[in-house]
């Protein structure tokens, strides 16, 4: 887990680091998402993450709840594979979990087979006591949807809020590039898959009952090798999930790619019924291909890049802008739809 400069730290990591036996000035902030702060806290070897999310909207999915359940039911059913949930903090929307100490995998670098073959497993187990999984897990997986339909008009919806006017003079250029592309390519997607429901060949929805349990944004890039293995993090967007989904973004998902002509997960997935699973899983990835790229240039979206600059300072902001545009256009090139 790497580490930035940490000044002030919020009152949620300042109290559970004094609840911890702990200095207020052993917090180091850690690389989190936009949509959480992570801190590490203790010396040697006793220290411990605490993450904090974001105040629960109305309406809103709620991260936390949705992390807390998956860490108590992996610690059921797949202990070992991820860190231990230590203190739950409904109140000040934060967690304590133990800290990871172990090496990244390299992002842009498809790790070793055997570190696939683990995480196959962690699935494996995830899905191998389904009446336990119903009695742990209540909340979806984030855009977890039920139907193709769906999925496509997510993609829509997020290609629809993507521009370029707001962004600085230097990157408009091949944003633009990017964006025309992005829309070309999701219409005859779109056409194709429309098609293909109406003329019976694929099935729009599939049932409640076909769903899987997924750790959701699942690879390598929320993994890390440890001295006893792999071990995975980063839930808040786990939950129930179209297996199929599962399944391709295992295999997208662009910063530690998994490079399989077979999405590894089919395997694992014998407690359900799976015939469905590879058909979906072709009409899937080119779908959720661009979803990825909608992901990866999500500052496109106005409000996105305002959320982003609420944390970052502007230069390292451009900065953020122009890798971004660089991953994304070497995805296009690169991450060609697969067969399954």
């Amino acid at each position: 887990m790497s580490s930035k400069a940490n000044h002030q730290p919020p009152e949620f990591a300042k109290h559970w680091a004094k609840e911890l036996g702990s200095s207020e000035k052993s917090l180091v902030q850690l690389q989190g998402g936009i949509n959480n702060r992570v801190f590490r806290c203790g010396e040697a070897h006793n220290q411990w993450v605490i993450k904090g999310y974001s105040p629960l909207e109305p309406d809103q999915r709620d991260r936390m709840q949705a992390e807390v359940d998956f860490l108590r039911y992996s610690a059921e059913v797949a202990p070992n594979f991820t860190p231990k949930l230590i203190h739950s903090d409904p109140e000040l929307r934060c967690v304590v979990l133990e800290y990871l100490e172990g090496k990244s995998f390299t992002e842009g670098v498809s790790p070793p087979e055997e570190a696939v073959d683990t995480a196959v497993e962690f699935f494996r187990r995830l899905n191998a006591e389904p009446e336990a999984a119903k009695r742990s897990i209540h909340i979806g997986a984030a855009e977890g949807f039920l139907s193709l339909t769906e999925h496509l008009n997510n993609v829509h919806l997020r290609l629809g809020c993507m521009e370029c006017n707001h962004l600085p003079a230097e990157a408009k250029p091949e944003a633009e590039r990017l964006l025309a592309i992005l829309r070309s390519e999701l219409e005859p997607i779109s056409e194709i898959t429309a098609n293909q429901i109406s003329s019976g060949e694929i099935v729009d929805a599939i049932t409640p009952e076909s769903l899987c349990v997924s750790p959701s944004d699942f690879g390598f890039h929320n993994a890390i090798q440890t001295p006893t293995g792999v071990r995975f993090f980063d839930f808040e967007f786990a939950g129930w999930d179209d297996p199929a989904k599962a399944s391709v973004d295992f295999v997208l998902q662009p910063r530690v790619p998994v490079e399989r002509f077979l999405p590894p997960l089919f395997y694992v997935l014998s407690s359900f019924e799976t015939d469905f699973v590879p058909a979906r899983c072709e009409v899937l990835m080119p779908i959720l291909r661009i979803k990825w790229l909608c992901i990866i240039l999500s500052f496109l979206q106005p409000k996105r890049l305002n959320e982003i600059l609420n944390i970052l300072p502007r230069a390292k902001c451009n900065r953020l802008i122009g890798d971004r545009l660089h991953l994304a256009s070497s995805y296009l090139t690169n991450n060609h739809v697969l067969h399954v």
